[in-house]
């Protein structure tokens, strides 16, 4: 636990970034990283309202929208203290469709920028697929290096994410940037990947929860 905390600060899926003073739960464990090893959609080992900050960086789009997306926010929800924030980044569907109808824009080449292992994986760089299939790659793709296919099953938006962490019970909804936090010494110890396709927001438990 960090010194002067209220409770655990966790980093769920957290793959290989590893963050000094958040625990770790990952469905994989990491060479050379301390990483609770288990499988988020059949729950989280932490007790009721243990957790101060939880941050979920590029996970959640990979969860099915009609199960296990919901569990495993009911869970986020039940482990974080009232008042606790809960910071996430996916992938914004938005800035997606942006890049597709228009492929000239600065944000179709930030997107291009990383997703270097097309090549590597398909034999064609990413800049010389079809609008349509660069657009798949991202929105369906993308495993990010494993060794095994892990598509994205969920698109968000803005609109999107708000709904379904509001349904979750979260409240105090914001979208935010990398500089931006509500918890005050978060951004100290902890920086997003700032992927260019993505949106990161924060909501928290309610007090009396």
């Amino acid at each position: 636990m960090i010194p002067g905390s209220k409770g655990i600060w966790l980093n769920i899926g957290s793959s290989g970034r590893i963050t000094p003073g958040f625990e770790h739960v990952d469905r994989e464990s990491i060479p050379g990283a301390n990483v609770r090893v288990c499988d988020i959609r059949l729950g989280l080992p932490y007790a009721n309202e243990s957790v101060e900050v939880a941050v979920c960086s590029h996970c959640l789009e990979h969860l099915h929208v009609a199960w296990e997306l919901p569990a495993v926010l009911r869970e986020v929800h039940r482990v974080l203290m009232p008042g606790g924030v809960f910071r996430v980044a996916v992938p914004d569907l938005a800035k997606l469709v942006a890049a597709y109808a228009d492929g000239s824009t600065d944000n179709a080449k930030a997107l291009a920028s990383t997703q270097r292992e097309s090549k590597e994986y398909i034999g064609t760089s990413y800049e010389d697929l079809p609008a349509a299939l660069r657009f798949s790659v991202i929105a369906y793709g993308n495993n990010s290096g494993a060794p095994y296919f892990d598509g994205h099953q969920v698109c968000f938006d803005e609109e999107a994410l708000k709904w379904t962490l509001l349904k979750a019970g979260f409240v105090d909804f914001a979208v935010v940037g990398p500089t931006e936090s509500r918890h005050p010494t978060l951004l100290s110890r902890y920086r997003d990947v700032e992927a260019a396709e993505e949106i990161v927001v924060e909501c928290s438990k309610p007090e009396g929860s």
